[in-house]
């Protein structure tokens, strides 16, 4: 007689019989998620009235579900909630073979080599964004970094400054990223809900698909050649020799204009902050800095020799990793590591907890770059650490963000040094899976040092 097998129980914390814990989820996904990982260990769960949700904060199990068995979870419904921005196209909404094919296709895109083209662009406008600074000016830093980065996405991806040109398309773009940040600030409503916020949404996105829509229609009639991304999706073929359709070369515009942007100037927000708090860290940066530039603007040549500042980058995406959580939903019943996940469970996957495991990270809250030395980076297992997220749905865009951190961060370090004021309060802010620093501000002191402005 056969027997059923025994799978490993999923705990549970505690919630309110009614809501479960509707109420910690409004107030703080984040801390949530850690009081999950901190009483339940490797699997755990809580419940949204009567949504079960299962938080994995073990790398292991996080790499079965990610890897082993990526063919048996999808983006789920809140991989939905971004549908109406990115299009259902999108590599990031993708699984599968169609997936594999679009991921396949678009490779060449984010080569290295190709994307070494754009390093120019992204010192000379750090350098434009320093000019702006005067001595002891307070910034905005996640303003001043968010208007950076976009003026970088912007010419990388279409060839325009979004400083100057292309406003609609700018606007339309910021209005409709911001609808999607905020969305499921409590709990998400339907975007064909009749609210005045959803109202204003539906306007942008209509915008953002006419001026994509535009563009893909000026430059296949003016096949100029430009190095930007949008020529370079122009000129992808399929197997047949077919280009992609113009619906897949919006997905991919408006996904990598969000992604691209957003979470890389989240990211150098978290850094200068951590960079401020850690002055012998801020120190050695500066130090290898000058020492590799040797006063002329840094170049993708020198990023071989920037690691440390690799290292602290690394350090910062690891202790307060922009994408937050990863969340995946199973296609069908199916079991990880003994643990039987039935289908429709969405599994919620959190770096910042992950991240946090002292067996891969001893001493876990504490700012140490020296994690990520080359040795002692190989002694651990390669999903203890995940960024950029892991497995076929890795972040193909990691290799850009990190060229275009460590050089912003290069070309600054260089001219300008950042102060704390005393009495600020920087908390993590959670958006739909981004968490970013609360607005602070920074105090502005020049280095005293020559700087040969031009780029190469």
């Amino acid at each position: 007689m056969e027997t059923s097998k025994q799978f490993k129980p999923i705990p549970r914390i505690s919630g309110s019989p009614l809501i479960g814990n509707l109420s910690e989820f409004r107030a703080s996904r984040l801390d949530l998620l850690l009081r999950v990982s901190r009483e339940c260990g490797e699997i755990g769960s809580f419940r949204i009235g009567p949504l079960s949700v299962v938080v994995v904060s073990s790398a292991t199990l996080a790499n079965s579900i990610l890897v082993g068995h990526a063919e048996d979870f999808n983006a789920g419904a809140i991989g939905r909630l971004f549908v109406p921005l990115v299009g259902d196209k999108s590599l990031i909404l993708q699984d599968g073979a169609p997936h594999r094919e679009q991921r396949r296709l678009l490779a060449p895109t984010f080569h290295p080599k190709r994307l070494a083209e754009f390093s120019q662009c992204m010192v000379r406008y750090a350098q434009e964004t320093l000019a702006g600074w005067k001595e002891g000016q307070l910034l905005d830093v996640n303003q001043e970094m968010t208007l950076l980065t976009m003026r970088i996405i912007g010419k990388t991806l279409f060839d325009v400054d979004f400083l100057n040109e292309a406003s609609d398309l700018r606007e339309a773009m910021m209005l409709s990223i911001a609808h999607f940040d905020h969305m499921s600030a409590s709990m998400p409503i339907p975007l064909s809900w009749p609210t005045a916020r959803n109202r204003r949404a539906r306007e942008a996105l209509a915008i953002l698909d006419n001026n994509i829509q535009t563009m893909i229609d000026e430059r296949r009639g003016d096949p100029a050649d430009r190095k930007d991304l949008l020529s370079t999706l122009l000129q992808v073929r399929d197997d047949a020799g077919q280009p992609i359709s113009a619906e897949q070369i919006r997905s991919h515009i408006a996904t990598f204009f969000s992604a691209g942007h957003e979470t890389t100037a989240v990211a150098l927000s978290w850094l200068w902050q951590h960079l401020a708090r850690h002055p012998e860290v801020y120190a050695r940066v500066k130090q290898e800095v000058d020492a590799a530039t040797g006063g002329r603007p840094p170049g993708y040549e020198d990023l071989p020799r920037l690691g440390y500042l690799q290292q602290v980058i690394k350090e910062s995406l690891r202790l307060t990793p922009p994408i937050f959580m990863l969340a995946r939903t199973a296609v069908r019943d199916v079991e990880i590591e003994g643990y039987r996940l039935r289908k429709g469970q969405m599994v919620l996957m959190p770096p910042y907890c992950i991240h946090r495991n002292p067996e891969y990270f001893p001493d876990p809250e504490r700012f140490l770059p020296e994690r990520f030395e080359p040795e002692r980076e190989k002694s651990r297992p390669k999903h203890s650490y995940m960024p950029f997220g892991f497995g076929p749905h890795t972040c193909i865009g990691s290799y850009f963000a990190m060229m275009e951190i460590q050089l912003i961060m290069a070309t600054m370090i260089q001219q300008v040094d950042f102060e704390l004021p005393e009495g600020q309060h920087i908390k993590p802010e959670v958006l739909t899976v981004t968490l970013r620093p609360s607005p602070y501000e920074m105090r502005v002191k020049h280095r005293n040092r020559p700087i040969n402005t031009a780029v190469a």
